[in-house]
């Protein structure tokens, strides 16, 4: 009797235990809101075989990132579809790295472009190290250069979506 009491404590403590251990890996990988805005500029520039790229260079202030700046380069696929990469710096120098496609369409006023993009997040730096989420940039390009830099444009926007837990997703 008395080893079958002390299998009926043992058996329930075990099965507490194990869910707690498989649990840790998916609290380490909790989304949380990832959401700012900022403003730069775009340079429109030739690209091998006759593409287009187009680089951005912005500032702005973001959850988990503070005071940021943020590069881009895309490769575009005609003129109103790009993909690419982007690096968002946070104010402390660590990086969160993305991939990216955007759409573009004629805005409510003349001379801009409305362009929705798409980035997934792939890694980073620091205690954004095996960073994962996705975010929505909605932004303004307009379409008039920067008196007397012909290839510049000035650009603004926001961004919302999710990213695991800044240091959550370090597997130390």
């Amino acid at each position: 009797m008395n080893i079958l009491t002390r299998s009926n404590v043992y058996l329930p403590m075990a099965a507490i235990i194990l869910t707690a251990t498989l649990a840790a890996p998916a609290a380490a990988q909790r989304q949380v809101p990832f959401k700012g805005a900022f403003e730069g500029h775009d340079v429109v520039s030739a690209g091998p075989s006759g593409t287009i790229l187009l680089a951005t260079t912005a500032t702005g202030t973001g959850s988990h990132l503070g005071h940021f700046s943020f590069t881009q380069e895309l490769t575009l696929a005609g003129p109103t579809s790009a993909a690419g990469s982007g690096q968002w710096v946070a104010a402390n120098g660590d990086i969160i790295y993305t991939t990216q496609v955007s759409s573009a369409e004629l805005g409510d006023m003349p001379d801009q472009l409305e362009v929705t993009e798409i980035h997934t997040i792939t890694g980073g730096t620091g205690r954004f190290a095996d960073a994962e989420g996705s975010f929505t940039v909605t932004r303004i390009h307009l379409m008039v250069p920067v008196p007397g830099l012909p290839s510049t444009f000035v650009t603004y926007g926001s961004f919302h979506g999710t990213i695991t837990s800044p240091g959550g997703a370090r597997r130390d």
